[in-house]
């Protein structure tokens, strides 16, 4: 008998381990996971990213300022916020700006389309090369910002956005499953 305890206790143990694993669903995963991307998390976590033509791009690098930061003023042009961000790695180097005013005047969630005269502004540079700013007339620009949270209590806000950039001698920029999580 004492020869056959561990085949024994294995034949017991096994169904209760196979009783106990579980098939992961989707209310178990991570909200929104994007290889390469902050979660789109509505906490404050002071994150930002987005795929840029198809790769990720999140804040990088240092040249002695700080390489993501929200403006928020809820005095000036009727409630505005802009955020704005670089990326300095070997071999390259970019920035990217989005911002909106007239937020007194919105419920959140709310969204706002990008278009060449709209309130809202998005940006996108390669230094030394192209520059991209929605609101330049020699720049096309479609796409959408949604502010999925705004909380001027516990100074947060959080946000979803898409756009395209084109201008002449630039290459289309097409930034998708764009996400911020601040504080303000």
């Amino acid at each position: 008998m004492m020869k056959h305890l561990p085949k024994l206790a294995l034949l017991l143990g096994l169904p209760l381990l196979i009783v106990s694993c579980r098939k992961q669903t989707n209310s178990d995963q991570v909200n929104d996971p994007v290889p390469g991307l902050p979660l789109a998390t509505q906490i404050g976590a002071n994150t930002l990213g987005f795929l840029l033509n198809g790769v990720p791009w999140v804040p990088a690098g240092n040249n002695g300022t700080a390489n993501l930061s929200i403006d928020f003023d809820p005095g000036f042009s009727n409630g505005i916020f802009g955020i704005s961000a670089y990326r300095f790695i070997t071999g390259s180097k970019s920035s990217f700006g989005i911002g909106v005013d007239s937020l007194n005047f919105l419920t959140v969630p709310f969204t706002r389309r990008l278009t060449p005269t709209s309130i809202y502004r998005a940006g996108f540079s390669k230094f030394d090369s192209c520059i991209l700013y929605s609101h330049y007339d020699s720049v096309f620009s479609d796409g959408i910002l949604t502010i999925t949270k705004l909380d001027r209590t516990v100074r947060i806000i959080s946000g979803e956005f898409n756009f395209n950039l084109s201008g002449l001698g630039c290459d289309t920029v097409f930034i998708t499953n764009g996400r911020f999580d601040l504080k303000f």
